[in-house]
């Protein structure tokens, strides 16, 4: 039987991850599943029971090798090769993503795509803007693997349905909206709004205790 990984462990990864590659640049080879809670903010039962979920790691006693869990952790994600990303939308947000993202080493942002023509054959940060209509010709030349929607709720269901026939698998929307999802489609939601409401939710909650 299968064991289901819970979704919160899969998103520590990310975590961890970082405060792996934060150990390695202060030199450290080693550390104890204790300081990598530490580090994360959480606890170290927790932390030995995420990686369980992937496999065995570390040293009894001794704790983990740094450089070998952050390889295996990129591999877990499937970060070890660059992700090849697109941006639907050039405006505000979708500037602020391309910018962002092309610092981060792993991931590759192809191109961005918007309908507004005087948008169309400008550069963001090194990226091309292309119309959106060229969308699934790009598709069938660089198959990008993740589209990052950062355009209104108006007429993202015809934005989604043109991103999974030109192949696309993983959306990213920014916009809160009930999306169906296309068969072979995995669609997940960032809203910013929401994770202020949840931060002022614990502030208010430390700031009672």
């Amino acid at each position: 039987m299968a064991i289901t990984i819970p979704e919160v462990s899969i998103r520590r990864l990310s975590t961890y991850l970082r405060c792996l590659r934060q150990a390695e640049a202060e030199g450290q080879e080693w550390v104890q599943s204790s300081d990598l809670a530490r580090t994360c903010g959480i606890s170290g039962s927790l932390v030995r029971k995420d990686l369980s979920y992937f496999g065995e790691f570390g040293i009894r006693g001794k704790g983990y090798r740094v450089g070998e869990l952050s390889k295996a952790i990129e591999e877990i994600i499937g970060i070890n090769e660059p992700i090849r990303v697109i941006i639907v939308g050039a405006g505000n947000l979708g500037r602020a993503l391309i910018h962002h993202l092309k610092e981060i080493p792993y991931f590759k942002v192809l191109a961005a795509f918007d309908r507004n023509e005087k948008k169309i054959g400008k550069r963001i940060n090194g990226v091309e803007v292309l119309p959106i209509g060229e969308i699934e010709g790009f598709y069938k030349k660089h198959a990008p693997q993740i589209a990052v929607l950062a355009i209104p709720p108006e007429g993202l269901q015809e934005t989604v349905n043109l991103l999974s026939r030109a192949g696309i698998k993983g959306i990213l929307s920014f916009a809160l909206q009930g999306i169906k999802a296309p068969p072979g489609v995995v669609i997940n939601y960032v809203e910013i709004a929401s994770e202020i409401e949840y931060l002022a939710y614990k502030i208010k909650k430390g700031s009672v205790a």
